[in-house]
């Protein structure tokens, strides 16, 4: 019996529409939303190790961008992050039925601390995120921190994110497993999931 969903942030609660912004902002970022590593410096920047300013820094010279251009652009990445409404109703629903959520996302102190305005996040049951913990997915030691934090047990878990290399990393725990992608299905194979364990 399925007890916990724990959800990735970007990808997955959050969504981002590169279209909407520009093409130029989706070719700077198209890191994010392929399957691939990050540069080393977002990834640092995740981790809570290097700051916003050092990151754009950083950003400017791998894309030959003003330092204004890319302090724009992290700022429209960030505004970018909006609630995905199908998986919020989703964690409505678990919600409802007694299932407890919880974040596990890599993301830097200045995103997240901008993201907790959003409603969706007071549905949470507890969180844990890279920047506080200086370790990033798919790290092992971010699982156990959350599994052991939370007192989860990996059975009764489920595991939702939008990288399949996190995902893997979790299955290692025994925690069961959906990978979000570009089908927009990914809450359906949650509860299918949930419903058949």
């Amino acid at each position: 019996m399925i007890k916990n969903v724990i959800f990735d942030l970007g990808g997955v609660v959050l969504g981002r529409d590169f279209q909407r912004l520009g093409e130029v902002l989706g070719q700077t970022f198209a890191f994010i939303s392929a399957d691939a590593e990050f540069p080393a410096y977002w990834s640092e920047f995740d981790r809570g190790t290097y700051t916003r300013e050092e990151v754009t820094r950083m950003l400017a010279e791998d894309y030959n961008l003003t330092l204004e251009d890319a302090h724009c652009q992290v700022q429209r990445l960030l505004e970018a992050l909006q609630p995905i409404p199908e998986t919020e109703e989703l964690i409505r629903e678990l919600k409802a039925r007694g299932i407890k959520c919880y974040v596990l996302s890599n993301m830097s102190g200045e995103f997240y601390a901008e993201l907790l305005k959003f409603p969706v996040f007071e549905l949470f049951d507890g969180a844990v995120v890279s920047y506080q913990e200086r370790v990033n997915k798919p790290d092992k030691k971010i699982y156990e921190i959350i599994l052991s934090r939370y007192g989860l047990e990996p059975s009764e878990t489920v595991f939702a994110d939008d990288k399949i290399a996190n995902t893997e990393a979790a299955s290692r725990f025994g925690i069961h497993t959906v990978t979000y992608d570009c089908n927009g299905d990914g809450p359906d194979r949650v509860r299918e999931l949930v419903a058949k364990l």
